[in-house]
Order: structure tokens, then sequence, then C-alpha cells
């Protein structure tokens, strides 16, 4: 079956998707390996995904604000060739320090290439297919979780944490070659001054909307970061089984991709404050069960199954509220729900550090369900800010 532009140039970045994304991902489970072999304790290690996390938050604007000086194609190209080669450098760090200035390094380059990505998909894609490409594009992090995540902690456990890195750079590299192929040359810069990003992100209605991914990523993580050891330590599984539920867990995300596609269709807003209801309660119970080893891996399943659920809806909200306030930063806003889960991952993986000195690890899911009460806060009251928005030109109209 002969496939269009559309889904060849959707396919490639999904493949993408999965590169940064085990790029980002591939590292928790490997934490244990990786804090011995440099000689750091585990909270200490955590530093690489939150450092991961913030510096992609901190450096994304600016790399945009780069890339709108050349083409868009010219800048996809060039921030993945940066990862395939900071990915090498990675596995050749010997020392903590080094291997922290070449994540965060990895890490700006990353939300170059997710902001890009989503950006060039929304000038090729039609508007009424548009969340299902982004759906799936965000849904090459659900497949890093599915494959590069399980096979990365493999090849780590097996042959040193260093191959998991060489593994991807290998990876980014065949990407690579089908991103020149795929995407398209006549593509515009990118639209991306700092001074109409910073009266996006001043706007505080896109700063309430920044919270959603913020606050619903980090609940997620604030476990995802010290899975590993709670499988270990809490649900008593024995280490060399963690790789299997990693496989298990990343499967069930593929699930939550599909109801990321869902949930961008209609009434989204509205969708996402139940969504986050619904986490909240499955986070509950499964910090009620979680020293149970075959209930808590039932648990993980039902987080699993909801983790990747905001993807595509989020992205499309900013976007829409880039075109109603700030129109000249429409390609920047592509890049906030990547920054706000990155910023959410940050604080999630510090919180989780957090709650495990002074409480256990057994106490996480329960940060866990505060963050999603605020969440489920947060997106009710962007809603109502939206409808009373609606009702307001409503009444205009009608005078």
């Amino acid at each position: 079956m002969k496939i269009s532009k559309e889904q060849a140039l959707t396919l490639a970045f999904t493949f993408l998707a999965f590169i940064l994304g085990t790029t980002e991902y591939v590292i928790v489970g490997l934490l244990d390996q990786v804090a011995a072999g440099l000689g750091v304790s585990i909270a200490e290690a955590g530093a690489f995904v939150s450092g991961f996390a913030v510096a992609y938050a901190c450096g994304t604007p600016f790399a945009m604000a780069l890339a709108g000086r050349f083409s868009k194609p010219a800048s996809l190209m060039t921030g993945t060739v940066l990862v395939v080669l900071l990915n090498i450098c990675s596995a050749f760090a010997s020392t903590y320090v080094l291997l922290l200035v070449f994540r965060i390094m990895t890490a700006v380059c990353c939300g170059l290439c997710v902001s890009l990505s989503i950006s060039i998909s929304t000038d090729v894609v039609p508007i009424e297919k548009r969340g299902r490409a982004i759906s799936y594009i965000m849904g090459g992090f659900s497949l890093a979780n599915v494959l590069g995540v399980p096979i990365g902690t493999f090849v780590g456990m097996h042959f040193e944490w260093p191959a998991a890195f060489i593994l991807v750079g290998i990876l980014g590299a065949f990407c690579l070659v089908l991103l020149y192929r795929v995407v398209p040359r006549d593509l515009p810069n990118a639209q991306s001054r700092m001074s109409d990003q910073f009266r996006l992100l001043t706007h505080p209605r896109v700063l309430l909307a920044i919270l959603i991914p913020v606050l619903g990523v980090a609940a997620i993580f604030v476990n995802y970061t010290y899975i590993v050891p709670l499988m270990t330590e809490v649900m008593r599984i024995p280490a060399d089984r963690t790789g299997y539920v990693l496989i298990v867990y990343g499967a069930a995300t593929i699930f939550s991709n599909i109801i990321s596609g869902v949930i961008a269709s209609g009434n989204y807003m509205a969708k996402l404050k139940v969504l986050f209801l619904i986490q909240a309660v499955i986070f509950a119970i499964y910090g009620i069960t979680v020293s149970v080893p075959w209930l808590g891996i039932l648990g993980l399943i039902a987080i699993a199954c909801i983790s990747f659920s905001i993807n595509a809806a989020v992205p499309i909200y900013f976007i829409h509220l880039a075109e109603r306030f700030v129109p000249a930063a429409k390609d920047f806003a592509s890049s906030l729900m990547p920054i706000g889960a990155n910023i959410g991952i940050a604080v999630g993986s510090a919180s989780g550090a957090l709650v495990m000195g002074h409480f256990g690890l057994r106490f996480l899911p329960w940060a866990a369900v505060g963050f999603a009460l605020v969440s489920c806060c947060v997106t009710a009251l962007s809603l109502s800010l939206d409808e009373g928005k609606g009702r307001s030109r409503t009444r205009d109209a009608s005078l």
C-alpha cells in the first residue's frame, strides 16, 4: 500500500520521537548502574533525569529563536545530528559532571527537534488531521518506553551502561537518513523571535495553561523516575525481572497514545479534567497496593495506560492560545508542551527524591495523587475561562 507524503512525514517524526524519547528515558532503567559506575548515589544520579528536563525547558526557547534564522528542515537536521553525536559522547563520559554536561546539551537539541517536528506537522498536515498526526508523533515517546527503555536497559545491564547510549546514537543515524528523504525542503523559517516568545510566555492564560503539562507529567514522573528501586525494594521484584516489567509497562503506554488521540477531538479540555481525576484514583489505589507484587504490577500497568494521554490535546491547546493572543509566536507555541512536560519531569523527579529521602519509596504514589488533583483544578479553571470568553463573544454578537 502506497503511503502519502503526509503519512511518510508523520512516520519519520514518530521514529524521531522514539529516538528522542529513548535518549531521555533510557537512563531511568540504568540509574543503578550509572550511579555505581560513576560512584554517586541514586538520588544524585536522579539529576541526570531532572537536569535533562530543566535544560530542555530552559534551553528550547533559545534554540528555537536561533533556528528562526534558518529554514526548519536545516534546523531539524542539525539538531538531529547533534543528538546523535552527543549520545556517543555520553557513552564515553568518565565522570559525573561530564555526563551531566552532555545530558544538558542533548536536552536542548531534543527540545529543538521535538518543537520543529510539531511545527512542521502543523504546516504540512491539514487542520482536521493535526490531532491524530500529533498523537502519532508523540506516540514515538510511548514506543520509547515499549522498546527503547527495555532494550536500552537490557543492553546496559549486559554490556555496561555506555552501550545503551551508543545504540541510541546508531539508531539516530538511521533516523537522520529517513528525515533527509521525507522532510520537504520548501518550508519557511521558524517564526520564533525572542520578543514574541516573551509575550506568549508572559500572557496569564498561557502561564496558567503551562501548569497543565507541568503538573500532569510530574504526577507520572514522581514515580517513574524511581520505578526500578520501587520494584526491587517495595514491590520485592527480583532485579533480573525488572526489565520484563518495564517492557509490559512500555507496551501499556501504547494504549495511552490511543486515548490521547481520542481526547484531542471535540471538547478536549473537559476530557482532560476527567482524565486527571481518574489518574488521581489510579495512583491512590497503587499507593495502597504497592507492597503486594502482583497488585503493584497491575497498578503500574494502569498508570502506563494513561501516562501519555495528554500529549495530543495540550499542544493543540497551546497553538490555539497562540493564535488567539500572540499569532506571531505560533511556531514557538508548538514547543510549550514538551517544555512544560520536561519541567514536569524535573519537578516530579526532584519531588520524588525529596519524598524518598524524607518518607521512603512507598510514599511516592501519594505525591502523584496530589499532583494529579492540582492538575485537574488547573484544567477546570482554564476551561472555565475559555467558556466565559465564548459566552462573552456570543453576547457581543447578539447586540
